[in-house]
C-alpha cells in the first residue's frame, strides 16, 4: 500500500525554527489568542535569530526538503497517487473578505520590489507604469547573492506568517450561506387553467340563472 502523501514542507529556515519553538512562543502568547499573535511574535523573535543559527535551521529546511523528495518518490512508486491542484474553472468564486490574511506573491523579488518602488516609481517619473517594473528588473540582476539571500528569507518569513494566520482565520459565510430563506412564491397558474377556472365561473352563474327563477316559481305556488 502506498499510504498517506508525504507532507511538503514550507516556510524555509523560519519555517523549521517556527516548529521547534512554537510552543514556548504559543505558552508566551497567553491561551485563548489568535494564531497570528503567535505568528506575530515569531517573526520579531526570528529578526533577532544570528545568521549563524539561521544557517543552520536552512540547512535542517534543506534536509527536510530532500527526505520528501524521497518519501514522495518512494510513495509514488507503491502505487501512491499525488493530489492535484484544483484548476480556476473547478473552484467556486466567493466573495473576498477584507480581514482575510494575505499571501505574499513575488518570491524574493517581490519583497525587493516592494521595499524600493517608491525610489523605483521616482526615477521612472512620467513613464509608463511597466517602466518601474523593468528598472527593478534590472537592478535585481545586478544584486548579489548574499543581498538576494536577505530578501528570500524575508519572502520565507511573510510565507510562514502567512500559514500561521490562516489557522485562526475565519472565512466569510458563502452567499448561499448568508441568503435568507424567501417565503416560495405562489406558482403561476398557465393558460388552460386560467381559461378553465373563467368556465366554471360562468357555468356556475348560468346554473344560479336557471335555478333561481325556478325557486321563486315554487315559492310562489
Amino acid at each position: 500500500m502506498a499510504g498517506e502523501q508525504p507532507k511538503k514542507p514550507a516556510g524555509g529556515a523560519y519555517g523549521v525554527w517556527l516548529a521547534e519553538h512554537r510552543a514556548e512562543l504559543q505558552k508566551e502568547v497567553g491561551p485563548g489568542k489568535p494564531a497570528s499573535e503567535v505568528a506575530k511574535l515569531a517573526g520579531a523573535r526570528f529578526k533577532e535569530v544570528s545568521a549563524e543559527e539561521k544557517a543552520v535551521y536552512q540547512k535542517k529546511f534543506e534536509e527536510a526538503k530532500a527526505k520528501y523528495e524521497a518519501d514522495m518518490k518512494a510513495f509514488l512508486e507503491a502505487g501512491g497517487e499525488k493530489k492535484g491542484i484544483k484548476r480556476k474553472a473547478d473552484k467556486v468564486t466567493k466573495k473576498k473578505d477584507p480581514a482575510a490574511p494575505k499571501k505574499p506573491a513575488g518570491g524574493a523579488f517581490g519583497c525587493f520590489l516592494a521595499k524600493n518602488r517608491a525610489a523605483f516609481m521616482e526615477e521612472t517619473k512620467g513613464q509608463p507604469i511597466t517602466a518601474v517594473t523593468k528598472l527593478a528588473s534590472d537592478r535585481w540582476k545586478k544584486l548579489g547573492e548574499d543581498d538576494k539571500k536577505v530578501f528570500q528569507e524575508e519572502y520565507e518569513l511573510k510565507k510562514a506568517q502567512y500559514e500561521e494566520a490562516k489557522k485562526s482565520y475565519v472565512p466569510l459565510p458563502s452567499a448561499e450561506d448568508e441568503e435568507i430563506e424567501k417565503p416560495a412564491k405562489k406558482a403561476r397558474a398557465s393558460k388552460g387553467e386560467k381559461d378553465a377556472a373563467n368556465q366554471g365561473a360562468k357555468d356556475k352563474k348560468a346554473r344560479e340563472a336557471t335555478i333561481q327563477p325556478a325557486k321563486r316559481s315554487l315559492l310562489g305556488a
